[in-house]
């Protein structure tokens, strides 16, 4: 075996073993994340939180539009304050926990879009992919009462013919795209040892106030960030439906028992 030869296999071999980890990596911080009921006062590092925020930019969004904003509440005085816009136990979650992450989704997305076409044409996007970007935007997004209505209009006259997308409201799309990036925290934050718990009890009004978020923004969800007080650890997971009943092989309702068969 030539040098080369034995180079190449030791090269594969440990791309496969660093393959090996990475999704060792992911299966742990996945599985072992939950939703964290009482923290420790102890601080979250400036640099540990950018790690955490850089891997939650990768999340991946509709167009990569990015409709979403993530405010950064970590001074006790400001988490005081966002806490009276909280309901029952979250109230006690925001002022423990060092770091709050208030997502908010962008309800006006073709504002981004100039800044998002230069973005895309300064890295080699098609000229069609930028010119195109706006009309995109405002069709899956249904931004105004024009595009909304557009889109009712294609749906319902050339849906028997092509698939279009489904006209669902502004809101519900800025949601769905911030709700990925909120996901992408979530197991970022694990994957550095961290504990997290999402929140939706809370004043979507009181908590925009609290924080100066402008009214062209929705909040879907609130995270605490922070050190798990060990003694409010969970002795074992939450409990899960069977996976065959919500996954299907083929068509709904399809048992999915061969996947999940140990055999």
């Amino acid at each position: 075996m030539t040098l080369l030869s034995s180079f190449r296999l030791l090269r594969t071999a440990t791309q496969a073993r660093c393959i090996s980890s990475a999704q060792k990596n992911l299966a742990a911080a996945i599985e072992e994340r939950y939703a964290c009921k009482a923290f420790l006062s102890t601080p979250v590092s400036d640099e540990t939180l950018k790690e955490i925020l850089k891997l939650t930019l990768r999340a991946p969004t509709g167009f990569n539009v990015q409709p979403y904003a993530c405010v950064l509440v970590r001074e006790p005085k400001d988490r005081e304050k966002l806490a009276e816009a909280m309901m029952d136990s979250n109230i006690r979650k925001v002022k423990e926990a060092p770091v709050v992450a208030v997502f908010a989704a962008d309800l006006e997305p073709s504002k981004r879009v100039p800044r998002l076409q230069q973005l895309a044409h300064d890295n080699g996007a098609s000229a069609d992919f930028v010119a195109n970007l706006p009309h995109f935007v405002r069709l899956f997004s249904g931004e105004g009462v024009v595009a909304s209505g557009l889109r009712a209009a294609i749906a319902t006259a050339v849906s028997p013919l092509l698939p279009v997308p489904s006209n669902v409201s502004t809101e519900a799309w800025a949601f769905k795209q911030t709700a990925l990036a909120a996901a992408t925290f979530l197991y970022a934050a694990q994957a550095h040892d961290l504990a997290t718990c999402p929140m939706e009890g809370f004043d979507q009004i009181r908590v925009r106030n609290a924080l100066d978020i402008p009214d062209r923004y929705g909040v879907p969800v609130v995270i605490a960030l922070g050190h798990a007080n060990p003694d409010a650890k969970p002795q074992k997971p939450s409990v899960r439906l069977d996976p065959t009943e919500i996954f299907f092989d083929g068509k709904f309702g399809n048992s999915s028992d061969k996947i999940f068969s140990d055999k």
